[in-house]
């Protein structure tokens, strides 16, 4: 039998990294997660996920965001090849009139998913991403 694949959620909603835990678990995936976004850094660079999942906005005192850690997965040596895709209901908390999307600069990211995030689009870009 094969190992599991793993998945990190570096989020600081506790709902939805309980629900997103719960949904990747029912389908066979292996899944830690992080409330904190140095925190999900430290994590990924301990458990060595094959997928990490990263929201935007993280609340408490100020810290990185979601774009700035992106681009720091992206450059730490280790993590680079894991593929990250980002979670974020930033368009609507903010108004952005326009579509985010993944950017090799700015935003080093496979994909870019809008919460509420539904289960079969998430699933499906995971798949994607793991072959």
């Amino acid at each position: 039998m094969s190992a599991k694949r793993k998945i990190l959620v570096i989020d600081d909603d506790v709902q939805l990294v309980d629900s997103v835990k719960t949904l990747l678990e029912s389908v066979g995936y292996d899944v830690s997660y992080a409330y904190l976004a140095r925190k999900g850094v430290e994590l990924a660079r301990q458990w060595e996920p094959d997928v990490i999942l990263l929201d935007v906005m993280f609340a408490g005192p100020p810290g990185p965001d979601g774009f700035q850690i992106a681009r720091e997965l992206h450059e730490d040596p280790q993590l680079k090849g894991v593929p990250v895709i980002m979670l974020s209901g930033v368009r609507t908390v903010l108004e952005i009139p326009y579509e985010l999307s993944p950017d090799p600069e700015w935003l080093p990211v496979k994909a870019f998913l809008e919460k509420p995030i539904k289960p079969d689009k998430l699933l499906g870009e995971i798949k994607k991403l793991l072959g």
